[in-house]
């Protein structure tokens, strides 16, 4: 079977049943800014549900369930928008996430970014960083230190969806899955 390498097999995971997606409803002070997120890894995606109804169950003592979306992504349309890639866990890719968790919604003009995931652990170090625990806040040295304290080869890859508009380059693939 010939499989197209422009069509990636995406996943969103959720604690939220999905009409359609909007941007607008993603949480604030993330990564890339407030939208749509989807990795290629589905251990990432299902852990992200598990995470996330575990922390809404502990807030609202109330059980929640968890889903893991699948979708098509094809990138020949990503590339007709104004995209910033990230290949690795670099300075500017640093910069970039500080730049949006200090924001509510996102500090940057791009459609579409894709770069590694700051997890639980990185999150840590940002608060360490903010904090002023590595320095300065916005020095070079403070920076490079939250850098150098993150596993950057473990990061799962994201992308990042900040307009509705460039969700025409995803389409839903089979049902919903129910962990």
């Amino acid at each position: 079977m010939n499989q197209n390498p422009d069509i990636l097999t995406v996943y969103h995971g959720t604690i939220s049943l999905i009409g359609s997606v909007d941007v607008s409803k993603g949480k604030p002070y993330k990564d890339f800014g407030r939208g749509f997120y989807v990795t290629q890894d589905f251990a990432h995606a299902k852990n992200l549900a598990n995470r996330n109804r575990l922390l809404e169950q502990e807030r609202f003592k109330q059980k929640f369930s968890a889903y893991v979306y699948t979708y098509a992504l094809d990138m020949n349309v990503v590339r007709t928008f104004h995209v910033k890639e990230f290949p690795a866990a670099d300075i500017d890719w640093m910069r970039f996430v500080l730049s949006n968790r200090s924001v509510r919604d996102k500090n940057h003009s791009y459609d579409v970014v894709i770069g590694p995931t700051a997890n639980d652990d990185t999150s840590l170090v940002l608060k360490s960083y903010f904090s002023g625990l590595y320095g300065d806040v916005d020095s070079e040295r403070a920076i490079t230190i939250a850098l150098e304290m993150i596993e950057a080869e473990n990061l799962p890859e994201q992308i990042y969806f900040g307009l509705n508009c460039a969700l025409v380059s995803l389409s839903q693939k089979g049902s919903v899955r129910k962990i």
